[in-house]
């Protein structure tokens, strides 16, 4: 993610976590963006703790979707030639125009429970570890799920996306998802800010990593779980 201008426009690229969809959007002080392949929330940007966060652009990839403006701490969402009354203030403002965005497109996607009482633990990938065995201690924060994505969220702004879990079995001190399509572990190298994506695919029954070093197979025993953390 970068900043770049095009025709004096300040422009940012922007990728999906997602679905990888590739794409950009004019730089604003205040911007949410959905994207337009997945229709998935992608990116907040905000001058929150330095001044008001609308007017706030509500991107749908390129184009500006709706637009979330404040009279006397009652909120608005500005679309399709309509202006539509916020319940939320503030930030909160803002995720709800970008839900009410997303149902307009037929999207409703509802967070489903899954008990994940794990705390946290070392983490490893069809048997392949992230770092050395029982080295790391990954803290789980928290989770949403909505019946395709399993998003755990950690400490330190570590990430992991599984996509159709399968065989979620979750004790306090041992997590295993048996089975998954795709795994994504996105995380930030020790002392630094650069974010870093490792990906797990499962493809005619072969295990793939894919990491900022290429592209490798994995001889990994199939009864592996996709993700243990333990």
């Amino acid at each position: 993610m970068y900043s770049i201008k095009r025709n004096d426009i300040p422009l940012k690229n922007l990728k999906c976590i997602y679905c990888d969809k590739e794409f950009s959007v004019e730089s604003f002080s205040n911007y949410g963006v959905i994207c337009p392949c997945c229709k998935r929330f992608v990116s907040l940007e905000c001058e929150y703790g330095y001044g008001p966060v609308t007017p706030c652009r509500i991107y749908l990839g390129e184009e500006i979707a709706g637009i979330v403006t404040a009279e006397k701490n009652h909120y608005f969402l500005e679309m399709n030639g309509k202006r539509n009354v916020l319940h939320k203030t503030y930030l909160e403002a803002i995720h709800e125009a970008e839900k009410t965005v997303q149902r307009s497109l037929g999207i409703d996607r509802k967070k489903i429970d899954v008990n994940i009482v794990t705390k946290g633990g070392s983490l490893s990938f069809y048997g392949d570890w992230f770092g050395r065995p029982y080295d790391n201690f990954h803290k789980i924060l928290h989770t949403a799920f909505d019946g395709e994505i399993l998003e755990i969220f950690f400490e330190d702004g570590e990430r992991l996306l599984v996509y159709n879990p399968k065989n979620i079995i979750s004790s306090k001190k041992k997590l295993e998802i048996k089975q998954a399509e795709k795994v994504k572990w996105l995380y930030c190298s020790y002392g630094k800010r650069e974010c870093n994506m490792i990906i797990y695919k499962l493809e005619m029954g072969r295990i793939f990593k894919i990491s900022k070093y290429g592209t490798e197979y994995l001889a990994v025993d199939h009864t592996c779980a996709a993700v243990s953390m333990e």
